[in-house]
């Protein structure tokens, strides 16, 4: 059996394009283990960002498909999945999809699984510019997928409850199976690169600038109630880029911060460079409300960091493990100085036990890895093999 691995995404490789960059090197090796063979179809945009796509190219070329109607524009690109998409993965001779990102499954397609990793064209209407756009978005990715996908995998418990609230089908629970993605981060094997750090404390920001999305206001605010409550010039350091629809606020709230003295934006960085700011932060901070992925969670938890998260989306609880320190975020200053004192006080208690005989003594449990996520995966690929 082949099974065909679909990963595509526009854009910088954010949430999506990391995902796919961790889970496929250990899914294609768990797949390699049951006998199952897998070739990954990718765009050409996915390909250029996508690091573990591009090794396994390089090694084994026939294992790689790379479709440019996958970088067309939504509704373009769904049409040309409906019309050749079939046909493609007969001449290919592919007998299975997962759908890794932004699925469109159709009834004559092969048989289908699919990852949804959120369901925010349900909770946020507006999200993708206008109504219409997003109910277009969500009709495509999410009710097509119900609709005709043998398997539903949801990437936290979080995404799984979201799914059954909106559409509390009885027969929807017997697709669904919650595969968490993994804790571990290759950024914390990495030898850290030259970089000018702050002298003082500073929260670290990574993602999408995304100002409504991610909260940033929220982190602005929380930097400025750290510096008043605590007496000390904390900062906060922002890293990550914009995709399209998100431009012209992210832009908008970039003016809105070079005032102050403070805030800093750095773009796009190598992963060297991040794994040293990780490394050199006093803690992160991701205040997403809806947020499917929680990278950068995991990512500052496998430096041993603190995540400052937002109380309201469990998504990031299970990103993060003991790592994180939930909170209600708010531009109110009552709202951002409640917020920081959850967070000094939780610095304060973790600087206190890292003191103690105890702390030099104990061991860290195994962590939940991308590999463990691959085997739970490649198990399900087998049952759908399977004949009934």
């Amino acid at each position: 059996m082949t099974i065909g691995l679909v990963g595509h995404y526009l854009g910088a490789r954010m949430g999506i394009g990391t995902f796919i960059d961790r889970l496929i090197p250990p899914l294609i090796a768990a797949l390699n283990e049951r006998g199952i063979d897998a070739k990954v179809i990718t765009s050409p945009n996915a390909l250029s960002q996508t690091p573990a796509i591009q090794s396994l190219q390089q090694r084994s070329p026939e294992k790689v498909s790379v479709l440019p109607p996958l970088d067309y524009s939504p509704l373009k690109r769904f049409a040309w999945v409906a019309t050749q998409f079939s046909s493609y993965c007969h001449q290919s001779g592919i007998d299975q999809v997962l759908w890794l990102s932004n699925p469109m499954v159709l009834p004559w397609h092969p048989p289908s699984l699919v990852v949804l990793h959120d369901v925010n064209e349900w909770k946020a209407k507006e999200k993708y510019g206008s109504q219409i756009k997003t109910t277009l978005r969500a009709w495509m990715y999410l009710e097509a997928s119900i609709a005709w996908a043998k398997k539903i995998i949801t990437i936290s418990e979080a995404t799984t409850a979201d799914l059954r609230r909106f559409r509390p089908q009885p027969n929807l629970r017997q697709k669904i199976r919650t595969i968490p993605n993994g804790l571990d981060s290759p950024l914390a094997d990495l030898t850290p690169a030259e970089i000018d750090p702050p002298s003082a404390p500073f929260l670290l920001s990574v993602g999408r600038i995304d100002p409504d999305g991610k909260k940033l206001p929220e982190a602005i605010a929380l930097t400025q109630a750290l510096r008043t409550l605590s007496h000390d010039p904390w900062e906060i350091h922002l890293m990550g880029g914009m995709n399209k629809s998100t431009q012209q606020a992210g832009e908008a709230f970039l003016q809105e911060v070079e005032s102050l003295p403070w805030a800093y934006y750095h773009g796009f960085t190598t992963d060297a460079e991040l794994a040293a700011w990780y490394s050199q932060s006093t803690a992160a901070v991701f205040l997403s409300q809806n947020e499917g992925f929680g990278s950068p969670i995991a990512e500052a938890a496998s430096f041993g960091k603190r995540v400052v998260i937002n109380a309201d989306n469990p998504a990031s609880f299970g990103a993060g493990g003991d790592a994180i320190i939930p909170v209600v975020p708010g531009t109110a200053t009552d709202q951002a100085e409640g917020a920081a004192a959850a967070v000094l006080s939780q610095l304060k208690r973790d600087q206190e036990k890292s003191a103690s005989p105890e702390s030099a003594t104990k061991t860290s449990s195994k962590a939940y890895t991308y590999a463990d996520a691959a085997d739970a995966y490649a198990n399900e690929i087998s049952q759908l093999a399977q004949p009934v």
